[in-house]
């Protein structure tokens, strides 16, 4: 309720709340004003209104202030209102007790409805995913033989983040989203729950909010997720084999979950990244509990894998064998007018693997893979020719491991195009519907993708040059 006077009459009354306008009133000149308005908060937090008026010489009264504190209602009022309160406090204290963590404030719990995710996916999660971001993607995995470059990667992104996903933690609003039909958790989205409580924990005791950092590179952000992920689903697998969950009731949401169409279409390079940080990120996750049960984890929350190869590799990241840094020259100034810089960042160790597995064998690509010690690929895109330009410098961690890998990427191109590749002049390139070259030196292989031979020798002379 607020109320104003003046003698003379007031013309205007504002209330602001936390510094934001939230109603206005126009008066007409009357010596005493009245209102009563309903405000109901969306989160918790502090609150402060702010109340001024106006009168008819267009004098202001001073800021008349409330203020107030919104918290989590007790349980016992929660449970009035949410029939699976028991439950979510029985789910939460379990993953609690296994993860060894004990969360430091409430979180707040959605459900949401598949048709209603999709609309939180649209509105949330792919908000700043552009048609333009997802026309890149699509060229730079197109340039790697992944796609084809008219793949529609922004409807299928959207449409598999929708088929996918049975909840989320959002680190922003410290709420985490489930995905149910009705208000009844199912054994599957019991489990959902446990899994997205571990990333609650996480954020409360290791701050999530680094996940997003836009200095890191792809591999490097991969691997975050994967350490995160990977933790998740490792607790998730003990809250299972700890009986917490019925597994005949399980495995019957499991079957529904089989009916997936979205995925099941997907390229493999897109499924495969999907899982990588569940699958691998938790095989690293046990490797690390084996080595010091979960203070190995803490551990590396506070040393986090700066590569896919250290997540493929427990070893490695227990070895402290980081990543080098890689360098690329810009190469706008070479390849002429009409040509722009799509995508700079580092491929690592699990994209290329899965490159590689496109034309080779599995124990080739081990080979072939072994010893990565840091890469940098550019993508260049030419809209008028619709012509791309890639390149891809790898640095080894010894010369027998850049050896070996240009003994056998020479299969790659060699099945693609089947045509036998051509030395001169230090490297080996393969003629097809475009041109992949081949050059080793020491430590350092690079690997150029451009529509003629022409371009492909012009972008490894400027490459040589900047060495």
């Amino acid at each position: 309720m607020v109320a104003a006077s003046d003698a003379l009459g007031i013309t205007a009354v504002n209330i602001n709340i936390n510094e934001a306008a939230w109603q206005t009133y126009d008066v007409d000149d009357l010596p005493l004003f009245t209102v009563t308005e309903i405000f109901t908060p969306t989160a918790v937090g502090e609150y402060e209104i702010q109340t001024m008026a106006a009168n008819v010489n267009d004098r202001n009264s001073n800021v008349a202030t409330a203020s107030f504190t919104v918290e989590e209602p007790p349980v016992e009022i929660q449970s009035a209102n949410d029939p699976n309160a028991a439950l979510r406090a029985q789910i939460e204290a379990s993953v609690s007790q296994i993860r060894g963590l004990e969360p430091k404030e409430p979180v707040v719990t959605t459900l949401l409805t598949r048709d209603q995710l999709q609309q939180r996916v649209e509105n949330d999660l792919l908000e700043e995913y552009t048609a333009e971001d997802a026309h890149n993607d699509t060229l730079v995995l197109s340039s790697f033989d992944f796609l084809d470059r008219d793949f529609d990667m922004f409807s299928f992104i959207r449409s598999l983040y929708s088929e996918q996903i049975a909840g989320f933690y959002d680190p922003e609003t410290n709420e985490f989203v489930v995905v149910s039909e009705d208000d009844t958790l199912d054994a599957g989205e019991q489990l959902t729950h446990a899994h997205e409580f571990v990333h609650a924990l996480q954020d409360q005791h290791f701050n999530l909010d680094f996940l997003d950092d836009e200095n890191l590179d792809a591999d490097a952000s991969t691997a975050l997720t994967a350490l995160a992920e990977g933790e998740a689903t490792q607790v998730e697998t003990q809250y299972i084999l700890s009986g917490n969950i019925n597994l005949g009731d399980l495995l019957l949401t499991a079957l529904d979950a089989l009916d997936s169409p979205v995925l099941n279409s997907a390229p493999p390079v897109i499924a495969d990244s999907l899982m990588f940080p569940y699958t691998a990120g938790q095989e690293f996750v046990q490797a690390l509990t084996d080595q010091g049960d979960y203070a190995a984890v803490d551990a590396a929350w506070a040393n986090p894998p700066q590569s896919t190869e250290q997540i493929l590799h427990p070893d490695r990241y227990l070895a402290g064998d980081e990543p080098q840094l890689v360098t690329l020259p810009p190469l706008t100034g070479t390849l002429g007018a009409g040509w722009t810089l799509v995508d700079e960042d580092v491929f690592g160790e699990f994209m290329l693997r899965e490159y590689l597995q496109q034309q080779l064998n599995g124990d080739q690509v081990d080979t072939a893979v072994t010893g990565w010690g840091g890469d940098k690929y550019a993508t260049y895109y030419n809209e008028a020719d619709d012509a791309l330009v890639t390149v891809l410098r790898i640095t080894w961690d010894t010369a027998q491991n850049s050896t070996e890998f240009a003994a056998l990427y020479p299969n790659y191109p060699a099945r693609l195009f089947k045509v036998a590749g051509e030395i001169a002049d230090g490297r080996e390139c393969w003629q097809g519907n475009d041109v992949i070259c081949l050059v080793q030196d020491g430590l350092e292989t690079v690997i150029v993708r451009a529509p003629d031979l022409g371009t492909a020798t012009a972008v490894l002379a400027q490459l040589d040059s900047s060495s």
